[in-house]
């Protein structure tokens, strides 16, 4: 059953090769196209279609970040067991150069699947830089600088990701 919601093209190019481009339909008319999408998936199909989204992503960016040396694996995880006001964390052993990082799973995520995936693709970039920065001398003191300067890091890899 169709929504009703439009969105431009610009807005889902980052999509385009990923599992929503199942979810969406070219529509026609004299101006330029518009996509519309169809409807949202079924929880079961939720968490398929991101599962399958966060493997990707965490491949690709572990990539982008030259990161390849590294075993990284992520894992959809309750909220309760993140950090309140936290959608995901990250630990690693360097020795071993190991890393789990922690998604919050998706049915604690009360929006949308692309506004989801969103939240889920910029989690694992934040935290991959975390991992890269993980030889930098840290403190307590120093914490809010670093969240607030991967924070911008990650917006900004992610714009360039997308084209805009």
């Amino acid at each position: 059953m169709a929504m009703g919601l439009r969105v431009s093209p610009r807005l889902l190019q980052p999509f385009l090769f990923s599992p929503l481009v199942g979810l969406l339909v070219v529509t026609a008319n004299c101006q330029a196209p518009e996509y519309e999408v169809l409807r949202e998936p079924k929880p079961v199909e939720r968490k398929a279609l991101a599962e399958k989204f966060v493997a990707e992503r965490l491949k690709l960016w572990q990539h982008r970040l030259n990161l390849e040396g590294w075993k990284i694996r992520a894992n959809l995880v309750r909220a309760a067991d993140l950090r309140p006001g936290t959608l995901g964390n990250i630990r690693w052993d360097a020795n071993k150069r190991q890393a789990t990082i922690k998604v919050m799973r998706v049915e604690e995520y009360p929006v949308p699947l692309h506004t989801m995936l969103d939240d889920m693709e910029f989690t694992i970039v934040h935290e991959l830089l975390h991992l890269e920065l993980s030889a930098l001398p840290r403190s307590e003191a120093s914490r809010s600088d670093e969240e607030h300067t991967i924070n911008r890091l990650t917006k900004s890899l992610i714009k360039l990701e997308r084209g805009y």
